[in-house]
């Protein structure tokens, strides 16, 4: 995947509403509600059958349930493993009949066009991405709340009532913050929103949802690299380059636990914080800091899936990038640092100009790698790629 890829993957599921409108006007700003729309494709994000699919699902999904509720009187059933799609029915039966949505954890591979949309999200926001489906009968109700991750909700099935806050989203850490409450909701905006329809709720807007019949959809979260992430993968970068920033705090271990040696703890912390001013004075050091971030959060990611072992052994071979395939490219002074997700290749300095042509190019003749390498290694690298799922052959 290359990003103009992952922009047009995205403007089709944010349609009618703009790319460049999301990115410029709504996007961690305030809610965008696209109702009515009949976006086929954002329609049928998760298949022509979610429910099918949901439930054909049920070694994976059955057994990590988890659900929510606005006011509980009975306890929920337990999530347990299931022998077929008909007890997986039958066990979200038992949750509806005690007024419980349910929730799927983890359904980023319900579909591939859910995969690669989930995919192109990571791409853009240059963090992780997760996919819960929230399946609920009518009436049925959700605790007032924020969510810590910004949301794009696409409803699949049914008829579902949000309740959102009109107060300026409070862009939350991703914990339980100081001195935290329970979140209020005084003014706020009504919307029914239907098969098709999509909402983006930033993170820290507080919301309710009410189910007006029986209703799936599709939550989809992420926070996009925030000014802290920024910081955090300068200091990163320097500690690998300065190795007191690496040693312990104060003379002994045990001093922060004790409370002794504060004078030095606050002058080290002092003397790290000064060191991180000075060199974030250059650009290319900023630059790198981020550029291996991304390389890190790329390699963090699940193993892209390998299909069937393919191994070429000629020039004229086409291949093109796997559809959830993104890279990271670092170069240090001895090594090309390449990640996909999953994994890390170290290759020789002498191949950069190829590697960086097979990153930027969809898909491509193993002729045409170019750099100052022989047809050996141009088939090596693919190789390489092709074994690790980030390539496939083009038939």
């Amino acid at each position: 995947m290359i990003l103009s890829e992952a922009q047009k993957i995205l403007a089709d599921i944010l349609g009618p509403a703009t790319y460049d409108d999301f990115f410029d006007l709504i996007a961690a700003e305030k809610p965008l509600v696209l109702l009515g729309s009949s976006n086929q494709r954002r329609a049928q994000l998760a298949g022509l059958d979610p429910k099918a699919a949901l439930l054909s699902g049920f070694a994976k999904y059955a057994q990590n349930l988890t659900c929510h509720i606005q006011k509980a009187t009975v306890p929920p059933p337990e999530a347990k493993a299931v022998e077929s799609a008909e007890a997986f029915a039958a066990l979200i039966r038992e949750f509806h009949q005690r007024d419980y949505t349910v929730r799927f954890p983890d359904v980023t591979e319900l579909s591939p066009e859910l995969s690669q949309f989930t995919r192109a999200l990571e791409f853009v926001f240059q963090n992780p991405a997760g996919v819960v489906v929230f399946w609920s009968e009518g009436g049925a109700k959700a605790p007032v709340h924020h969510d810590e991750v910004d949301v794009i909700v696409i409803q699949l099935v049914g008829t579902k009532r949000w309740f959102i806050s009109d107060a300026t989203p409070t862009l939350p850490n991703q914990w339980r913050g100081l001195g935290e409450t329970s979140a209020v909701m005084n003014s706020f905006k009504t919307y029914d929103v239907q098969p098709g329809d999509l909402l983006y709720v930033p993170r820290g807007t507080v919301h309710t949802v009410e189910s007006i019949s029986e209703s799936i959809h599709l939550s989809i979260g992420f926070v996009p690299v925030t000014q802290r992430d920024a910081i955090i993968a300068a200091l990163d970068l320097l500690s690998d380059l300065d190795k007191p920033l690496r040693s312990n705090l104060a003379p002994r271990a045990d001093h922060l636990a004790t409370g002794q040696s504060a004078a030095q703890i606050h002058m080290q912390i002092r003397q790290g914080v000064e060191k991180l001013k000075q060199i974030c004075q250059s650009d290319l050091f900023i630059r790198d800091a981020l550029n291996f971030r991304r390389s890190r959060m790329i390699q963090q990611l699940p193993k892209l899936p390998v299909h069937a072992m393919q191994n070429i052994n000629s020039v004229h071979t086409k291949v093109r990038h796997n559809p959830l395939a993104i890279a990271g490219l670092f170069a240090t002074d001895d090594i090309l640092d390449f990640r996909q997700p999953g994994q890390q290749h170290l290759i020789h300095l002498g191949a950069e100009a190829s590697v960086r042509f097979i990153l930027s190019r969809q898909e491509f003749s193993v002729s045409e790698i170019p750099g100052d390498v022989s047809d050996d290694v141009r088939i090596a690298l693919v190789n390489k790629m092709l074994a690790g799922g980030y390539l496939e052959v083009l038939h």
